[in-house]
C-alpha cells in the first residue's frame, strides 16, 4: 500500500512516529529531507484533528530518483548472500522506503534493456562496513543497477550514499546519475576503491557537482602571491585551476595504511587534522579514488584532483570548526558555482613523478574561455547536513501547530458570529503535526487516534494497561477533551494574543499592542499550554 491515512504523530528529538487511521504505526528518522517534507504535508490538519492521506511512494527517495533518471538508475534490495551468490534475478524488487518494510514488484520496462551481470565472489571482499569489517551475509545492502553504454552494471552497498540520494531526489539528479555511471565503470580490480568511497561519502557534507565529480576539501600553505605548496614536501606548486596528479601506480592502494604515498582529500570532519593555512575547495573524479584508510573514514588517497576555489575566510573559519561552510553567503555561493560547474577550468596539469613531492612536471592546459564574474543566479546548495535539508524542527513544529490551532478557532468564531467571509478566509492548507510538550517528547494528537487508543481500551483486559506512546495519547487526549469541555468562546482579545503567540511575538510585544494585562496574558498561556517566546 503505498496511500496511508495518518491520524497524528509524535515528533521527538530522537525521530517521528506517525499514527495511521488503522491503529499501525510508522517510524522515521528526524534528520531527514523526507520526513520533513511528509511533515511539511501534515502538520497543520493535524494540529486541526483532520485525517490527512498521504502517497509515500511520492516521498520515496529511490523511486524518485528512478523516475527522475528515466530508469537508467534504478535499485532493489537483497541481502549479502544473495547478491554474492548469484541468486539475484530480474525484475529487480523495489522496496519503497516507508511502507511498511513491505517490498513492491518493480513493473517491467519496455524494451528489455541489457540483461545485468551476475555477481561473482570475487565482489565479496569488498562488501564490508565503515569501518572495514565483512558484511554479514543476512545484511540487507541496497544495489543500484545503472544503465551504461554497455550494459546494465550493478553497484552494491549503496545505502551510505543516503545524504547524496536525498539530495539527488528533492533537488538535483543530474549530477548523481553521472556519478553512478562513473562509479559502475570503474574497473572490477578497483572494487574496493567504490566501496570504500561510499563510505567515504557517508558522512560528507558536500554535495555531487553536476558532472558526477566529488567535491572535497584540501588543505595547503600559501606562499604568496597565488602560489600554494602541498603540506607535506612544500614542494609540489599549485594554483587555483591546476589539475595535480601521480600515476595510479605511484599511490598507495594499502586500506590498511593511514598516511602514504599519495594526494590526501578530506571532508570537513577531518580538514582540521592536516597541515596547512589554506583550505581549497577541488573536484575528484571517482575513478581517481584509490583508497580510503579503514581506520580513518575522513580522508582519503586520490590519483588526482582539480583546485576549483580558494574557500572565503569565514567559510574557511566555519570548516575548521567543522560547521557547514554554506552558512556563509559567500561560500554558499562559490559551492553553488562549484556544482553548477562555473569555476576556474584546468590552467594546468602538475604532475608528481614520485614520492615525497620528487620529479614535479608543470604543463600549462590549452586555454579555455571562462568568465571571472561569479554567476550570483546559479541556484544555491546547502551542506548536506545543513538544518535547511533534512532537519526537523520541534519549535518549528509547535509554533506552527499552535498557529494552526489558533487560526481554526478564530475561524468558528467568526462563523458563530455570522461573518462567513472572515471565517473562510481562514488558512486550510494541510501540513506536519500539533505538538504537545511532555518535555521528553512533542506530541502531536488527532482524535482519530484517540479513538483508536480508546476502542483498545475497551476490549483489553481491566488490569492491562497500554503503554508507550498509546498511553500517552490517551492521557493527552483526555486532557484536552476536559479542557475543550470547560472551554468557553474565546474574547476577541485573547484569540488575537493567542494568534500573537503563534507568530513568535513576545510576552511585552502583545502586551504593548493589545492593552491586556500582564496576568491575563500569563493565565491564558498557562492554560493553554503555552510558553512565552523569547
Amino acid at each position: 500500500m503505498s496511500k496511508v491515512r495518518v491520524a497524528g504523530a509524535i515528533a521527538s528529538q530522537n525521530g517521528i512516529t506517525f499514527y495511521l487511521e488503522n491503529g499501525e504505526e510508522m517510524n522515521l528518522v528526524k534528520d531527514s529531507a523526507r520526513t520533513r517534507m511528509i511533515l511539511d504535508a501534515t502538520v497543520e490538519a493535524l494540529a486541526r484533528k483532520e485525517i490527512v492521506e498521504i502517497d509515500l511512494e511520492s516521498f520515496s527517495v529511490e523511486r524518485r530518483i528512478e523516475q527522475q533518471t528515466n530508469g537508467l538508475v534504478r535499485f532493489f534490495k537483497t541481502t549479502v548472500s544473495k547478491f554474492v551468490g548469484r541468486e539475484v534475478e530480474k525484475p529487480y524488487t523495489t522496496e519503497v522506503i516507508g511502507q511498511m518494510d513491505k517490498p513492491v514488484r518493480a513493473a517491467p520496462r519496455q524494451p528489455e534493456p541489457t540483461p545485468a551481470p551476475k555477481p561473482d565472489k570475487l565482489v565479496r571482499d569488498t562488501l564490508r562496513d565503515e569501518r572495514g569489517d565483512l558484511l554479514k551475509d543476512d545484511d540487507v545492502i541496497t544495489v543500484a543497477v545503472v544503465q551504461t553504454p554497455a550494459g546494465e552494471k550493478m553497484v552494491p552497498n549503496v545505502q551510505g550514499l543516503e545524504k547524496q540520494m536525498e539530495y539527488a531526489a528533492f533537488e538535483n539528479v543530474a549530477g548523481f546519475q553521472k556519478f553512478m555511471e562513473r562509479l559502475a565503470n570503474v574497473d572490477r580490480k578497483f572494487g574496493h576503491s567504490v566501496q570504500e568511497l561510499i563510505n567515504f561519502m557517508k558522512r560528507g557534507d558536500l554535495p555531487i557537482a553536476e558532472d558526477g565529480c566529488i567535491v572535497a576539501y584540501k588543505m595547503l600553505y600559501a606562499e604568496g602571491g597565488e602560489v600554494f605548496t602541498d603540506p607535506h614536501t612544500r614542494k609540489v606548486r599549485q594554483r587555483v585551476g591546476a589539475h595535480v596528479s601521480m600515476p595510479v601506480d605511484r599511490v598507495d592502494p594499502n586500506r590498511r595504511t593511514a598516511c602514504s604515498t599519495g594526494l590526501h582529500i578530506a571532508r570537513r570532519a577531518y580538514v582540521k587534522s592536516f597541515h596547512g593555512d589554506t583550505i581549497m575547495l577541488v573536484k575528484i573524479k571517482p575513478e581517481d579514488v584509490i583508497a580510503v584508510p579503514y581506520g580513518e573514514p575522513d580522508k582519503m588517497r586520490v590519483a588526482g584532483y582539480h583546485i576549483v576555489g580558494k574557500l572565503p575566510a569565514e567559510g574557511a573559519a566555519l570548516v575548521r570548526a567543522n560547521k557547514p561552510m554554506t552558512t556563509d553567503s559567500e561560500s554558499a555561493q562559490m559551492l553553488a558555482n562549484v556544482i553548477a560547474g562555473h569555476h576556474t577550468p584546468i590552467t594546468e596539469y602538475v604532475v608528481i613523478g614520485a614520492a615525497k613531492g620528487e620529479n614535479v612536471t608543470t604543463k600549462p592546459a590549452a586555454r579555455t574561455a571562462f568568465s571571472t564574474v561569479p554567476v550570483s543566479s546559479a541556484k544555491l546548495v546547502h551542506a548536506l547536513d545543513s538544518s535547511e535539508n533534512g532537519n526537523v524542527s520541534i519549535k518549528d513544529l509547535r509554533v506552527r501547530a499552535d498557529k494552526a490551532i489558533v487560526d481554526q478557532r478564530a475561524a468558528q468564531k467568526a462563523a458563530q458570529s455570522g461573518d462567513l467571509a472572515a471565517a473562510i478566509s481562514q488558512p486550510a492548507t494541510p501540513a506536519p503535526a500539533p505538538v504537545v510538550t511532555p518535555e521528553s517528547a512533542k506530541v502531536i494528537v488527532a482524535s482519530a487516534v484517540a479513538r483508536v487508543v480508546d476502542e483498545k481500551l475497551k476490549a483489553a483486559p481491566k488490569k492491562v494497561a497500554l503503554t508507550g506512546a498509546a498511553r500517552v495519547s490517551a492521557a493527552l487526549q483526555k486532557e484536552a477533551e476536559v479542557k475543550a469541555a470547560a472551554e468557553k468562546p474565546l474574547p476577541a482579545k485573547h484569540a488575537a494574543a493567542l494568534k500573537l503567540h503563534g507568530e513568535g511575538k513576545s510576552n511585552r510585544q502583545i502586551e504593548a499592542e493589545l492593552h491586556i494585562c500582564r496576568k491575563t496574558l500569563k493565565k491564558l498561556f498557562d492554560k493553554n499550554g503555552l510558553k512565552p517566546n523569547g
